[in-house]
């Protein structure tokens, strides 16, 4: 449960980000392997556009406006998968589907196609990669004040692609909050309604890094002969294989996510030297919408060292780890901003309506 008490009921009670954060803490970590995987399961048959829903709604009306979601859940598999007893066993239990694979049609649950069709959890983890590798445009179904009274309508509107010069995905827009850093504008007085305090789009360091995991564990998995599926096409139609994908990645991510301590450095990095606030530093963001966005220290960066240590440099790793442990590590937890960020703010009032649109 998200933010309790306000969502600790009915429709608002299971969220598909929250629940694949928290799993590995609440669940795999104290054994409690029944409940993970009932938790899978569930998440698992409302895969639809290639994501999981960030709002599960009891399956009746889920909402798929969370870039992360997926890949948090892709990585809950890989983890139950280690840790649990019976982990390799996963992979071919059944789910019904509520939607139908590779099909973003929407229809309710009472349509007879609702559950009509099953996929083992492979196929699910095998559709939502080579979704993402054919890439999707979508707008969100029921799109309107009925779903997000606050979002903008070109929020609901998603469009996410590989680039497949670098292997790294990209998705969102300016008016779409796509990860967990989710707070939406409220505020008419301010001019913030319906602006994302951190709509982060473009590639965020933490979806690379748990996509980096997914393809690497797929990719070991292929080759000893526990996954039936050894890569995805390309929109071109062209094979990749997971570990070239990987491999994809692990050539360009240091390229386009570190920030050199030195200047002189620059040129071997895609560094717009302009604009950049701290050194030493992995970006939050690449290419986003705001470029100073992209330079913002915030704690995103240790979520993909911890999924994907090998993906980083060891010495810029330890250096930006101990940078994040001075500058953001707080007395309650972490920052989620640089506090030398020019917007930074440290006081939240959730009930202020001022003309501040920073924190109205």
């Amino acid at each position: 449960a998200a933010g309790l008490p306000h969502f600790a009921v009915e429709w608002a009670r299971c969220w598909g980000r929250d629940v694949f954060i928290s799993i590995r803490g609440l669940y795999l970590g104290t054994g409690r392997f029944a409940e993970a995987k009932e938790h899978i399961l569930a998440f698992a048959s409302v895969l639809k556009h290639g994501m999981i829903p960030n709002l599960l709604s009891s399956g009746d009306a889920p909402r798929y406006n969370s870039r992360d979601s997926v890949w948090f859940f892709l990585q809950t598999i890989q983890d139950y998968i280690h840790f649990a007893p019976d982990g390799p066993s996963l992979l071919h239990e059944k789910v019904k589907r509520r939607f139908l694979p590779y099909d973003d049609t929407w229809f309710p649950t009472d349509d007879p196609r609702a559950y009509s069709k099953e996929s083992t959890i492979e196929e699910v983890i095998f559709e939502a990669l080579q979704r993402h590798a054919s890439g999707m445009k979508y707008r969100e179904a029921n799109a309107g004040p009925q779903i997000d009274s606050q979002m903008k309508d070109e929020g609901f509107n998603q469009d996410i692609k590989v680039d497949w010069n670098t292997g790294i995905v990209f998705g969102g827009n300016q008016d779409n909050c796509g990860t967990w850093m989710d707070k939406m504008g409220e505020s008419e007085r301010a001019g913030s309604k319906g602006v994302p305090g951190t709509p982060r789009d473009g590639a965020a360091i933490e979806i690379t890094g748990l996509l980096y995991s997914t393809l690497a564990w797929l990719s070991d998995l292929s080759k000893r002969g526990n996954f039936a599926k050894s890569g995805v096409k390309k929109p071109d139609g062209s094979d990749i294989s997971f570990a070239d994908w990987a491999k994809l990645i692990k050539d360009n991510f240091e390229r386009c996510y570190y920030v050199p301590l030195s200047p002189k450095d620059d040129s071997k990095y895609d560094v717009n030297s302009k604009i950049v606030n701290r050194r030493g530093i992995y970006k939050d963001l690449y290419r986003s919408g705001k470029e100073y966005e992209d330079y913002q220290l915030r704690a995103n960066f240790p979520i993909a060292m911890t999924v994907a240590p090998s993906l980083f440099d060891a010495d810029h790793a330890m250096h930006a780890l101990c940078l994040a442990d001075k500058v953001l590590r707080g007395p309650t937890g972490m920052a989620t901003l640089d506090p030398a960020d020019l917007n930074y703010r440290p006081y939240y009032r959730n009930s202020e309506d001022s003309d501040d649109f920073a924190t109205s």
